[in-house]
């Protein structure tokens, strides 16, 4: 399956920029979690209907690009944060076996 054959490539230049957009509306209190997904699908479909036209297809390619978006942010997320937490109980398995190392020594 080619991700081509579904969105346009030339649309795929706003997943980045609804990746910024996400960064700076997590950077911003006073804008609910819930909405951060909202605002950026009517971005992404008012920024397709302005460059292909006011058709059907251009709200879809919207709504696919705010998809790939946000599916690769948590992709990235979920990665990251599960390095940080393998690593993190790493450092807590060697620090516990130091405690007992050090408790048998005294």
């Amino acid at each position: 399956m080619d991700v081509t054959e579904y969105i346009r490539p030339d649309a795929f230049i706003l997943v980045p920029v609804l990746y910024i957009i996400g960064m700076f509306l997590r950077q911003t209190p006073r804008i609910p979690f819930w909405s951060h997904s909202w605002i950026k699908v009517i971005f992404a479909v008012i920024a397709c209907l302005l460059h292909y036209g006011y058709r059907i297809e251009s709200v879809i390619q919207g709504i696919l690009v705010t998809g790939a978006a946000v599916l690769s942010r948590d992709l990235l997320s979920i990665t990251v944060n599960g390095i940080d937490q393998r690593k993190q109980t790493r450092l807590d398995k060697q620090k516990e076996k130091e405690k007992e190392e050090a408790g048998k020594d005294s």
